[in-house]
């Protein structure tokens, strides 16, 4: 089996979880409206990149839906208070894609000042995100061994509530830690791909 369709299985479950399914029920990745067939390293990271920025804004859509009186307080909470964040899903979704890949690819989330550990980046994705900082829409390297694709990831009204301000106030979900002042808009940090290029 392909690298490709086991990144693809990996990732349709990985939906399905999202979605509350089973994550062995099937989900027809053919009435994809375009075909996810990378053919370069390039088109690999560009890939991953936008696959977990989708399925960060997917988890997101359940933060922006106001369902009835009290939703923000039952049912965000609930969802906070059990992992389902849209890090913590990309992340749980995404950490197959070495595995997959014989250790040629990674694409996660990076920060700065990571609260998860996995956030942290190597040197190459922290010289992207700053480069993201001077207001690039996208940046891309390659380097003597691998391509990097990078593209901002800014803080959305939902993510205010444990990451807002005033910064240094505990983290109303999470007391372990403290708000990082982040606005709505903030760049935050980055989506970062890396893949290895082949010997």
């Amino acid at each position: 089996m392909s690298v490709r369709r086991d990144f693809l299985r990996v990732f349709a479950m990985g939906c399905a979880l999202l979605m509350g399914t089973s994550a062995t029920s099937p989900i027809p990745v053919a009435a994809q409206s375009a075909p996810l067939q990378p053919t370069s390293d390039r088109e690999l990271a560009r890939l991953l990149v936008k696959l977990l920025l989708r399925t960060r804004a997917a988890v997101a859509k359940q933060y922006e839906t106001d369902r009835f009186v009290g939703w923000d307080r039952l049912y965000k909470y609930a969802l906070a208070k059990n992992g389902v964040l849209p890090a913590a899903i990309a992340d749980q979704v995404f950490q197959a894609v070495p595995e997959l890949t014989g250790g040629r690819a990674w694409v996660k989330m990076i920060v700065d000042n990571p609260r998860n550990p996995n956030n942290k980046g190597d040197e190459a994705a922290l010289e992207l995100l700053a480069e993201l900082r001077r207001e690039a829409k996208a940046v891309e390297r390659q380097t003597n061994d691998a391509y990097y694709y990078a593209e901002p990831i800014r803080a959305k009204a939902w993510c205010l509530r444990c990451h807002g301000e005033p910064k240094g106030e505990p983290d109303p979900m999470f007391p372990k830690y403290t708000k990082d002042g982040w606005r709505e808009g903030d760049l935050v940090g980055a989506a970062v791909a890396r893949v290895l290029r082949m010997k």
